[in-house]
């Protein structure tokens, strides 16, 4: 077990669990392994985007192919988000796990630790369209942020289209350029162990088994509700493709536990993508379909808004009547899409929720965070099942036909 990566992330996380516990002043000086694995991991995220997009139109052969798979993929991630939604509001309804809690002050020391990794929210629609733009073509790779990647790559790719033969040496530079960051993302998923454990022994150590078990009811309602979502989005790639939900979950083990122990699904986009062809979706569906769903398809955060609106709204005493709640999801069908994949984001858009329906107090969610490093986790690992979901529905979809590649390895 050892010798596989699964097996290396379980011991580190497991040492972490034993060091926060023990020793927790030294828990929590082991904050930049965590910190720094995932920096390390995202700032290969652009680029790669970047190359699979244009790529994935390039393979298309056409603007109207393109065009038809995108639509098609914005309709399914649409229908999860709705359905993320309203999985996260049965829960909370059902089991009110906010009742009868309050919230303690946040812990010192930890929002900064917070705010290494979090994404910038985004203000509005109008803030969404701007912040596609960048200010300069190179600028967008060295911002940070994923959607004027996006951006860049969709020019790029209709106009290696326009260029039809005289682009095809800049598209096989850029495929080239992709193999190359696929395999230095190889290498540095080596040290996926270490950075799993920096971050599991900073969570333990700076807030304690105790107390993070203290809101161990809105974890519950929390996980209810993306194991809810997971099972139905795989039981219908099931009905619709044939594919086994036991054996998805088995063909992507290895990242299913990195993103575990490092609360980031950024981390594991090659080795998804690379996985997904395996199954037989096609390089330009993947390549168009995964990139958009790591901004426009994070059913996680969706299902975290709901539960932990109603959460606070619960622990802090606010009534919430039904028409409010319904104004609600309809306005987090719009801030879901404002965050980006990364650990932190999901609270950014928290807070954007809470901005624009003050309601509750945003202050509030700031006594979130002790539990966020948990909740990121499960959101992060929601949206990779619901992005694996959508591809291979896009994929079937495009008539593709979809296959188990070789022999699946055992838990």
């Amino acid at each position: 077990m050892l010798r596989h990566l699964y097996g290396q992330v379980i011991v580190g996380a497991l040492a972490g669990i034993l060091v926060g516990h023990f020793w927790p002043h030294f828990g929590v000086e082991l904050a930049p392994l965590g910190i720094g694995f995932i920096k390390t991991m995202r700032m290969m995220v652009p680029p790669i985007m970047f190359c699979t997009i244009v790529d994935g139109i390039v393979l298309h052969g056409g603007a109207l192919r393109t065009g038809t798979t995108v639509i098609r993929a914005l309709v399914v991630f649409l229908a999860i988000t709705v359905t993320a939604l309203l999985a996260g509001l049965i829960s909370a309804s059902v089991l009110h796990p906010g009742a009868g809690l309050t919230l303690p002050p946040v812990l010192p020391g930890v929002v900064d630790a917070h705010q290494q990794l979090a994404g910038v929210p985004i203000h509005g629609a109008g803030d969404f369209l701007l912040r596609m733009v960048p200010d300069t073509f190179f600028s967008a790779f060295t911002a940070g942020d994923i959607l004027p990647v996006l951006f860049i790559a969709g020019l790029v790719g209709f106009g290696l289209l326009h260029l039809g033969e005289a682009g095809a040496p800049i598209t096989q530079g850029i495929r080239a350029l992709a193999k190359l960051q696929f395999a230095i993302v190889g290498f540095l998923l080596r040290i996926a162990p270490l950075g799993a454990f920096g971050a599991v022994a900073y969570t333990v150590g700076a807030y304690g088994i105790g107390f993070i078990s203290s809101l161990g009811m809105l974890v519950a309602t929390f996980a209810l509700a993306c194991v809810g979502l997971s099972v139905a989005l795989l039981v219908v790639v099931r009905a619709r493709t044939g594919l086994s939900p036991l054996g998805l979950l088995r063909h992507f083990r290895d990242e299913f536990l990195i993103v575990a122990g490092t609360s980031s699904s950024e981390v594991v986009l090659p080795r998804l993508m690379t996985k997904l062809e395996g199954l037989g979706a096609e390089p330009a569906v993947v390549g168009l379909v995964v990139p958009l769903g790591y901004t426009l398809n994070l059913a996680g955060t969706g299902v975290y808004l709901i539960v932990a609106t109603l959460f606070l709204a619960e622990a802090l005493h606010i009534p919430l009547p039904p028409e409010r709640i319904a104004l609600y999801l309809a306005v987090m069908l719009v801030t879901s899409k404002a965050s980006a994949g990364v650990i932190g984001s999901g609270f950014s858009a928290l807070l954007l929720t809470l901005s624009l329906l003050p309601d509750v107090p945003v202050g509030a969610a700031a006594m979130l965070i002790a539990v966020d490093r948990l909740l990121s986790t499960m959101r992060a690992l929601t949206s990779g099942i619901a992005n694996i979901s959508a591809t291979l529905l896009v994929a079937c979809w495009n008539g593709g036909k979809l296959t188990m590649a070789g022999p699946v390895p055992r838990l």
